[in-house]
């Protein structure tokens, strides 16, 4: 495989409105419902401050009202939308034999238009969360519709998701970034002489989910359906796996535990991932893989220090055993209140049994929201 250095020099510039919002827990909706203002939950839209994380593990009601009957007669309650673009500037350079092959561009993208409709807090336990997202060259796309149902524990919390959700909820350095990119590794497939297809982040799986919160300290045990060859999540109907497919009955595992350091963005995230998805070819071939990573962050004064490492591997049928592994190191500024500079180095190599293979990329941003 050829060698690509891949160099984002502004992978976003991003103007973020509190009512255009970048993640679900700043939707106005909430912050009318409770009347919060965006910063009562994030530390900068869209990353979340402690009290951000727990509203949403608590089901996008305040965690001392677990238990308590919730509801509203204002539809506008239960609805939201977003609109996301980026200014992108990006250089490459590939070795060729007879030298190598440079090239760059800038691109203006509009990403994408997402409704929140049937989203927030109802009952006395019950939540839910649908997002609905609408692409330039896609048709609409699903990328949450679940329930959820929480009940205290004494002092700590249990709960319980069912239904297609993103793969996991992150604080800190796990949590959804400033800019409108994220790390290579949770981006990218692992590829020895083909893709592996699997990527940590992306694919909106069907699964349950179980979970149990303590003061700081969260942890969450999914099973997801798995993953298509076609590279789609298996959601069902049309996009579920074969009677034939070597995979057919096999689920994939998550785990995730989140230990919160500081109530503005310190954290430590611990990540695991094991499961199989059968890869394309004259045949399928089943591929068992895991992912591993840990991600921390810690604010310093004004600014908040990230990274993260992920390391895996790989086991297709009839092949050889594979690692991969990245990493990512961010350091993001806090101007005022909401106005937010930052920039990270990132790099993947989606085979370590191969040379010239890694990915790198430098990623610069400034996000400014509303509240």
């Amino acid at each position: 495989m050829k060698s690509q250095f891949q160099r984002v020099a502004l992978a976003g510039v991003t103007l973020l409105l509190c009512g255009m919002m970048q993640q679900s827990l700043s939707m106005p909706n909430f912050a009318r419902r409770f009347n919060l203002s965006c910063s009562s939950c994030h530390t900068g839209v869209p990353r979340l401050n402690e009290f951000g994380f727990k509203f949403r593990a608590a089901g996008f009601r305040l965690p001392d009202d677990v238990g308590k009957t919730e509801s509203s007669s204002n539809l506008a309650d239960y609805f939201a939308a977003r609109s996301q673009s980026s200014v992108d500037f990006k250089t490459s350079d590939v070795p060729t034999s007879s030298g190598s092959v440079s090239s760059s561009n800038v691109q203006f993208t509009f990403r994408e238009v997402t409704l929140y409709p049937i989203t927030g807090a109802f009952g006395k336990s019950y939540s839910s969360l649908v997002e609905m997202s609408f692409l330039p060259d896609e048709a609409a796309e699903v990328e949450n519709a679940y329930v959820r149902y929480n009940k205290m524990a004494g002092n700590n919390m249990l709960s319980v998701r069912a239904g297609i959700f993103h793969p996991f909820e992150g604080y800190g350095a796990s949590d959804r970034p400033f800019s409108l990119s994220r790390p290579l590794f949770q981006t990218n497939a692992a590829n020895n002489t083909a893709s592996t297809l699997f990527k940590p982040w992306g694919y909106d799986q069907v699964g349950i989910e179980l979970g149990y919160s303590m003061e700081h300290t969260h942890a969450r045990l999914s099973v997801f359906n798995g993953i298509l060859p076609t590279a789609k999540p298996a959601q069902g109907g049309s996009l579920s796996k074969g009677s034939g497919d070597p995979s057919r009955d096999a689920k994939d595992v998550q785990l995730t535990i989140t230990h919160a350091l500081t109530d503005d963005g310190g954290a430590i995230t611990g990540y695991a991932y094991v499961g199989s998805l059968d890869l394309p070819g004259p045949s399928l071939t089943k591929n068992t893989f895991q992912r591993y990573a840990i991600y921390a962050s810690y604010p310093i004064s004004n600014a908040l220090v990230l990274g993260g490492f992920q390391n895996g591997s790989d086991s297709p049928t009839g092949g050889s055993t594979f690692s991969n592994q990245g990493f990512f190191g961010e350091a993001d500024y806090n101007l005022s209140e909401l106005f937010w500079i930052g920039a990270w180095y990132d790099s993947f190599d989606p085979s370590t049994a191969k040379s010239d293979n890694e990915v790198s990329a430098i990623t610069a941003f400034a996000n400014y929201y509303v509240d």
